[in-house]
C-alpha cells in the first residue's frame, strides 16, 4: 500500500511537471527572441542551482561522490540538448514544438534498447510509424521538406530521450535533490563559459524577456526538473514519459490561446496523432482493459 501511495504521488508530481513545461514553450519563445541561447541557459541553470542550494542545503552538504557524479553526467547531457530546443524556437512556433517534442516518448524505448538491452515490443514500432504520420502533418511544407525549427526540435527530442533514460538509471542510486543541484550547477557553469567565449554580451534587458527568464528558472527548472528527478525514483522510464508527454497538449493550447499562435487543423490533427502514438507506445492496454472488466 505504501508503494502504491508513493507511485500515485510520483504520478501527480510528473503531471505537475508537465503543466510547468507546457507553459514553458511560450516563455522559451519569448526568451529566445530577446537573448542568446547560452545566456538563457546560464541564467536559468545557475539561478536554479542557487535556489536548490538554499532550499536543500542539508542534502547538498551531505551529498556523496555518487551524487555529484550523477549530476555531472545529467548536467552535461542537458547542456548538449537544451540549446537545440532554444534555437529551434527561433524557427518554429511554441504550439508546433509542444507536439513535436513529445516524440521523445516514442524514442525512449529504443534508447533503452541501445543502453540497457531492453528490446521494445511490437507496439513501439507501430507507434513509431504512427508518430511519423503525425510529424508529417505538423512539419512537412508544400515542398515536402521539414522546416528547420521542426527538424531541430526532433533532434532535441532524440537528445532528451537519452537524458530521460540516464535520469531513470541514476535517480534510483543517489539522492535526487543533491543530484539535481549538481546537474543544474554543471549546466550553468558550462553555459557561462560558452556565452562568455562565443556569444555577444546582452546590453538590453526588456521586461518580457526578464519575466520569461524568471519563469524558466523557477517554474520550468527548479520546480519541474526537480519533480521529475524525485518522481522517477518511484516509477519507470516509460511511465514517466507518458505522464510528462501531456505537456504537449498543455503547450499547444498555451501557444494558441495565450500567445496567439495560428490555429491550423492540420497541425492539431498531426499533434493528436503524435499524442496517440505516445499513448500506444507506453500504455499497457491489456492491464487497462482487465481493470475495467474488474470494475464493471
Amino acid at each position: 500500500m505504501e508503494d502504491k501511495k508513493k507511485m500515485l504521488l510520483a504520478d501527480l508530481a510528473l503531471l505537475l511537471a508537465a503543466a510547468c513545461w507546457g507553459g514553458g514553450f511560450v516563455a522559451g519563445d519569448i526568451a529566445a527572441e530577446k537573448f542568446s541561447p547560452f545566456f538563457i541557459m546560464a541564467v536559468r541553470f545557475t539561478g536554479a542551482a542557487l535556489f536548490m542550494g538554499l532550499l536543500f542545503r542539508r542534502h547538498v552538504k551531505s551529498s556523496t561522490k555518487e551524487d555529484w557524479k550523477a549530476g555531472l553526467i545529467l548536467g552535461s547531457l542537458l547542456f548538449v540538448a537544451q540549446p537545440v530546443q532554444i534555437i529551434a524556437l527561433k524557427y518554429t512556433t511554441p504550439s508546433k514544438q509542444a507536439f513535436l517534442i513529445t516524440t521523445y516518448v516514442i524514442i525512449v524505448p529504443f534508447v533503452s534498447w541501445l543502453v540497457l538491452r531492453k528490446r521494445p515490443g511490437i507496439k513501439a514500432f507501430v507507434a513509431g510509424v504512427l508518430a511519423l504520420v503525425g510529424i508529417g502533418l505538423i512539419s512537412l511544407s508544400g515542398s515536402l521538406g521539414i522546416e528547420l525549427g521542426d527538424g531541430l526540435t526532433l533532434l532535441f527530442s532524440l537528445l532528451y530521450s537519452f537524458l530521460i533514460v540516464a535520469t531513470g538509471i541514476l535517480a534510483k542510486r543517489v539522492n535526487p535533490l543533491a543530484m539535481s543541484f549538481f546537474q543544474y550547477l554543471t549546466t550553468g557553469v558550462l553555459s557561462i563559459g560558452t556565452t562568455l567565449l562565443f556569444e555577444e554580451r546582452a546590453t538590453v534587458f526588456p521586461a518580457a524577456g526578464i519575466g520569461a527568464l524568471v519563469y524558466l528558472l523557477s517554474i520550468n527548472t527548479v520546480v519541474a526538473y526537480t519533480l521529475q528527478n524525485v518522481a522517477q525514483r518511484y516509477t519507470s522510464d516509460t511511465h514517466s514519459a507518458v505522464l510528462i508527454s501531456t505537456e504537449s497538449v498543455i503547450g499547444y493550447f498555451c501557444g494558441v490561446v495565450l500567445y496567439g499562435d495560428p490555429f491550423t487543423p492540420k497541425v492539431l490533427m498531426g499533434g493528436l496523432i503524435v499524442f496517440s502514438a505516445v499513448l500506444l507506445s507506453v500504455v499497457e492496454w491489456g492491464k487497462v482493459l482487465h481493470l475495467q472488466k474488474e470494475n464493471a
